[in-house]
């Protein structure tokens, strides 16, 4: 293991002090099995994901070269063991950490008044005299009325205050988007020359969209094809931004972002070698290209079976379907029957 695997960011899992996420509904987890079994199912499992599928920290991980990107180095230093494909594992060694809060967030209490001198008011806080010889729904009435005034409600960012070493750039995703956008760009990293409408369409992006047919030639007169690029397009263009900003510590944030035309992650000694190993060079397949293959190449297969309800004809030797299915995945056939 490397030695940032090994940093000091690494707590024991049998602390019984419960840890804060801001990416978990209810935000704590007292018991570390459910804490783990949640973070799989929420938006920390597509940062992991996203994470693995940045060329950048491949290549670091594959050459041990120093990131000269101040805030890639930092991201690729605390993101941990990224060569592990179990995010179970990742979690329980690193995510557990860097996803936690330093603080618990703020609660209401009551003021003691016998000890009022020695209360620390905070700043971002609001105080009231509440008389409690009124009724609960008129005090309720009155403190609503003093919030709307005051406070910032739905425009709230949360997210400001988080002081997790990796923390949410907003909280106002939806993870299915998320998880959308992370197939289709995969999909694009392992078929480089597939039709971006065919992507939408093995990942049954628009269902309704009926599209497979052995007649190539309407592809370019039905403007249900134009439709479904346009989809797949706005995922795979979104999820790039995704990716570099994840490299950045920064995510969910599929915000346009533009690296400047003459950057170099590795400094200009290793650039060449590094646009080699992911394929910016030569028309053969790379060393990045290779990997992903071997890495993600099955996943993305089961995906595509399970979205098209495949699975289990999938299983049948010799049916006409698992016959057809590598062809129909590299967009060579749209028909599997």
């Amino acid at each position: 293991m490397d030695a940032y695997q090994t940093k000091c960011y690494k707590l024991p899992m049998t602390s019984t002090k419960p840890r804060f996420y801001k990416g978990l509904t209810g935000f704590t987890r007292s018991d570390n099995e459910v804490l783990a079994n949640d973070a799989e199912d929420s938006i920390y499992r597509w940062w992991w994901e996203y994470l693995r599928l940045s060329p950048v920290f491949w290549f670091a991980r594959e050459t041990g070269h120093a990131l000269v990107d101040a805030q890639m180095a930092k991201t690729y230093e605390l993101a941990g063991n990224l060569k592990t494909s179990n995010f179970r594992r990742w979690w329980e060694e690193t995510g557990v950490n860097i996803f936690a809060e330093a603080k618990l967030p703020a609660k209401v209490i009551a003021l003691d008044l016998e000890k009022l001198n020695e209360h620390p008011f905070k700043e971002k806080a609001l105080y009231l005299e509440i008389p409690l010889t009124i009724r609960k729904a008129t005090i309720f009435k009155q403190v609503r009325k003093i919030l709307n005034e005051l406070h910032d409600g739905r425009d709230l960012d949360v997210t400001a205050t988080a002081n997790a070493p990796f923390k949410l750039h907003t909280k106002r995703y939806r993870l299915r988007v998320i998880e959308l956008e992370y197939w289709v760009l995969l999909y694009r990293l392992l078929y480089e020359d597939i039709r971006v409408w065919q992507i939408g369409d093995r990942l049954q992006l628009a269902p309704h969209l009926k599209l497979r047919t052995s007649e190539r030639r309407l592809e370019s007169r039905d403007k249900r094809f134009n439709q479904l690029n346009s989809l797949t397009g706005r995922y795979l263009y979104k999820a790039r931004f995704t990716l570099a900003h994840v490299e950045r510590r920064s995510f969910p944030n599929g915000n346009k972002i533009i690296a400047p035309g003459d950057f170099m992650p590795f400094g200009e000694k290793y650039h060449q070698d590094y646009l080699a190993a992911i394929g910016k060079i030569d028309n053969v397949q790379s060393s990045w290209q290779r990997c992903l293959q071997d890495e993600y190449s099955v996943s993305l297969k089961y995906e595509i079976a399970r979205r098209n309800r495949l699975t289990e004809q999938l299983k049948l030797p010799g049916s006409k379907i698992r016959q057809k299915f590598p062809d129909f995945i590299a967009g060579k056939t749209d028909l599997l029957d």
